[in-house]
């Protein structure tokens, strides 16, 4: 009878232990928000905003950056108060750093706090070595002065730093580049880890896999690791480039694969991936399908995801909720939904007073909802249309400006609805128009 027990809870055991495995599936953990887009949240704001993330299992919230440089000078405009002389403040007599800070202790969730950024970067950059340090040297004030005023009182919250300045793969092509960045990232950590050695440091890199090749990416990295002062528990997040065209769902893995052996040469050191939920050809919100297979399709090498951004293309503060209840049920149950929507119907083209051309539609239908329309004019996509964000202004779903018609031609039109999900319908009945 003893036995029986035994093996019945040896059982038991084996079978929770194969639902716990079939329930792991990847999810973003962290998410930035950009100033522009909740300098003017209320509390109620910030609270149902963070209260969207938790739900999805977003724990860390990335401000970055918390100051900008202007131009040449070494003026800083901060998201807080400053009293450093010449520096600006970016929201006069308001404190966006304290908000956000606020916010996220009465959520329970970690705050990583990017530097100062300066859009001079993109050309002088690693070219010019010396200002690059200085840069990094006015970070590692700016830091100091946010770890003094703001640490004391939420030391439970400010977790990590996070390295502003965007390294890309053709960069680390230039002569000589290995040692710069080197220098700059350990100017940087070694002022930090003075500072608190118990906040963590993290960068994000990209790459264009279409002018460089992984293999000389991961050796630059490679090489960098051996020089930079990086400490156990410190990430390497590269942007998975997917959103901005940099990759593909085709050779993104064999990027992280790369840089997998790279961070493997540095111990201690994480890797994550920065998940882009975008797409750049519109600025559209990537239907989830697409951010789900990213994950998944770099998962065995990371340990762990951010993304850019959830706030900015997925909150139901920002866009239909159709995108926040299909990832929520993703991380539930790990499952998306399955179930194409209808394909549009009565397509008519509208000759408008002031000129202007309109191609419109009567909506599909979906189980949870239709998220866009792609159209097609013989045969050749020639627009998308989405869910427009709240912000956004004249833009519709299921009507597209048409421009560059020729008298005297025919044109034959098919649509497709897509869901949330990324399920698309069967084309519509074409529409054949002739234009006069």
């Amino acid at each position: 009878m003893r036995y029986k027990r035994f093996a019945l809870r040896l059982i038991l055991i084996l079978l929770i232990a194969l639902l716990v495995q079939a329930e792991s599936w990847p999810i973003v953990r962290g998410n930035f928000i950009q100033e522009w887009l909740s300098k003017s949240w209320s509390v109620e704001k910030w609270d149902q905003e963070l209260a969207y993330l938790k739900e999805v299992g977003i724990e860390y919230i990335i401000i970055s950056p918390t100051a900008f440089g202007i131009e040449e000078g070494h003026a800083l405009r901060t998201l807080y108060p400053t009293k450093v002389e010449g520096w600006q403040e970016y929201f006069p007599d308001f404190d966006l750093l304290e908000n956000t800070l606020r916010a996220a202790k009465r959520a329970g969730m970690k705050v990583i706090l990017g530097l100062n950024m300066n859009d001079l970067w993109w050309k002088q950059g690693v070219k010019n070595p010396e200002w690059f340090y200085k840069e990094v040297e006015l970070g590692n004030k700016l830091a100091e002065e946010i770890y003094t005023f703001y640490f004391p009182r939420y030391k439970d919250t400010i977790c990590a730093w996070y390295f502003v300045w965007e390294i890309d793969n053709l960069m680390a092509r230039e002569k000589g580049v290995t040692q710069v960045i080197a220098n700059a990232f350990n100017k940087q950590i070694d002022f930090l880890n003075q500072l608190d050695p118990n906040l963590f440091f993290i960068w994000s890199p990209y790459m264009n896999s279409w002018q460089a090749t992984k293999e000389e990416y991961r050796d630059f990295w490679i090489e960098a690791f051996k020089e930079v002062h990086f400490r156990e528990g410190d990430v390497f997040s590269p942007m998975d480039c997917v959103g901005a065209g940099g990759t593909n769902l085709e050779n993104v893995a064999g990027w992280f694969a790369e840089f997998r052996k790279a961070v493997d040469t540095k111990p201690g050191l994480k890797l994550w991936s920065n998940a882009e939920n975008f797409d750049y050809r519109d600025w559209t919100s990537a239907p989830i399908g697409r951010f789900v297979e990213q994950l998944k399709s770099v998962d065995e090498y990371v340990d762990g995801f951010i993304t850019f951004s959830y706030s900015h293309y997925y909150s139901p503060n920002i866009i239909d909720s159709g995108f926040h209840n299909t990832y929520l049920e993703y991380v539930k149950t790990g499952l998306l939904d399955t179930q194409p929507p209808t394909p549009p119907t009565n397509i008519e083209f509208l000759d408008m007073l002031n000129g202007e051309t309109f191609l419109r539609w009567d909506q599909g239908e979906d189980n949870i909802g239709v998220a866009g329309y792609i159209i097609y004019r013989n045969g050749r996509k020639i627009g998308r249309t989405q869910v427009p964000k709240k912000n956004e202004l004249n833009l519709y779903l299921n009507a597209l400006k048409e421009t560059n018609l020729k008298s005297g031609r025919s044109y034959t039109y098919t649509i497709v609805s897509y869901d949330f999900a990324g399920n698309m319908s069967v084309p519509s009945n074409e529409f054949v128009l002739f234009y006069e």
